[in-house]
């Protein structure tokens, strides 16, 4: 099940979805992790029996895109869908809030996957947080 947070509680536990994949897993600096526009995204939970599994970000930018961030699944519930189902709900909700640009910094093995969103390649690969990423985008124009 994945939903929007709307309590201290949910943001937390999102948290420690992210502290878990990106931070102990990926070797990501907490202030690389945490950043300034946490107050104005909108973050999304995934969980199962209870348990964080999977979390998710969205920031609407000036003009209208809206910009995926930080979809994380924790190692143990991957391959159950979760990233899929965050990356639709993150959409949807953009798609609700009238954006028709979306963009997304993608690790370069998850290429494939935001493909298959309708995402599309812009550039080359560059670092951030250590960790090689390209620029995707789509239109829904």
């Amino acid at each position: 099940m994945i939903r929007i947070v709307n309590s201290e509680e949910d943001i937390l536990k999102v948290m420690v979805v992210r502290g878990i994949v990106f931070i102990e897993e990926q070797g990501v600096d907490w202030e690389g992790e945490i950043d300034e526009f946490e107050a104005e995204s909108i973050h999304f939970l995934g969980e199962c029996d209870g348990q964080p599994v999977a979390a998710g970000r969205l920031r609407l930018l000036p003009g209208g895109t809206a910009k995926v961030e930080r979809v994380a699944v924790r190692p143990a519930w991957r391959g159950r869908g979760y990233a899929r189902s965050m990356v639709e709900a993150i959409l949807a909700e953009a798609i609700l809030r009238k954006s028709l640009k979306f963009k997304l910094h993608a690790q370069v093995y998850l290429e494939d996957f935001y493909a298959s969103f309708g995402f599309q390649r812009q550039g080359g690969i560059f670092s951030e947080c250590g960790i090689d990423h390209i620029l995707m985008t789509r239109e829904d124009i």
